[in-house]
């Protein structure tokens, strides 16, 4: 039985209180799936992290935009019309889903966002009609961390799993896309990566460990494999795919491992970067051609 693979896109949404330090947090995540015609926009519960990032923000009018954005983007739920409290006159509503089953239908609803509050480039994934569901409550919890209780946050497991279908979604051809690349070592072993595109590895990973000794030791294997990158692998880039961090001890610590591994990358003549699921297509974009077949 032949399953029928569709494309759903999704579209994370970023608070950048100041445009000088332009630091950010999560604070929704917007999903199309037009072959069920489902649009819906999931905001952040976790106010208390909004607050604490930004303790002068301005709780009635990030709600409104919030309210806006539901409004917007929330199609084919019962629930999601009837919790709208906009104001809005059932004439307004004529007409603003027409296009529900266009590819283009989400960027089209979130172009006109700026300042404080900016969507990230859409972004697609190959589902199945079986799957569309649950593959919607993993980039929940992924772009939503945070929102959740420890012991209910997604899994580096299910991180690679999106990053499997979200890269599969880009239709490289056969010979420039391998998946599970293996790099030897200096130690006789081999360094395992999730996918090689072209020169770019890419690689999951992530800063969310309940002990410390734990992210150290991630860290330092993860360097110790850059450092066997050999100019005879013929790697151009590594993208190494993260999580949001939620602490200034997680960021500190992130920068700090970015400055070794950028040192190790550019003795070794490529380039590393660490990334964010929903900003992979934008890097990817700047390094490789993604429509050349």
């Amino acid at each position: 039985m032949t399953t029928n693979i569709n494309k759903l896109y999704y579209a994370v949404l970023k608070y950048i209180p100041s445009a000088i330090r332009m630091e950010t947090i999560n604070v929704g995540i917007a999903v199309h799936y037009p072959v069920k015609k489902y649009s819906h926009f999931f905001k952040t519960t976790n106010m208390r992290r909004v607050a604490t990032f930004d303790d002068e923000y301005n709780k009635s009018f990030f709600s409104m935009v919030m309210d806006s954005l539901e409004y917007d983007l929330n199609y084919n739920l019962d629930e999601d019309i009837e919790t709208l409290k906009l104001g809005f006159s059932d004439e307004s509503d004529e007409g603003r889903f027409n296009n529900i089953s266009e590819p283009d239908f989400l960027s089209r609803k979130i172009s006109y966002l700026t300042n404080e509050f900016r969507f990230s480039s859409v972004q697609s994934i190959n589902i199945s009609d079986k799957d569309w569901s649950s593959v919607i409550e993993d980039l929940k919890s992924t772009f939503l961390y945070y929102d959740k209780p420890k012991n209910k946050r997604i899994t580096k497991d299910k991180v690679r799993r999106l990053l499997s279908k979200q890269v599969r979604s880009y239709n490289f051809s056969k010979d420039r896309i391998r998946a599970n690349p293996e790099l030897p070592n200096d130690l006789g072993g081999m360094d395992k990566y999730d996918f090689q595109i072209d020169k770019t590895l890419l690689r999951s990973m992530t800063f969310d460990y309940k002990r410390k000794d734990n992210l150290t030791t991630e860290l330092k294997v993860i360097l110790y494999d850059l450092n066997n990158i050999k100019p005879k692998n013929d790697i151009s880039a590594v993208f190494l795919i993260s999580n949001e961090l939620e602490n200034p001890e997680d960021k500190k610590t992130y920068d700090n491992f970015l400055l070794i591994a950028q040192k190790i990358a550019k003795e070794r003549n490529y380039k590393v970067d660490l990334v964010q699921l929903d900003q992979l297509k934008d890097k990817l974009d700047k390094e490789i051609n993604l429509e050349a077949k």
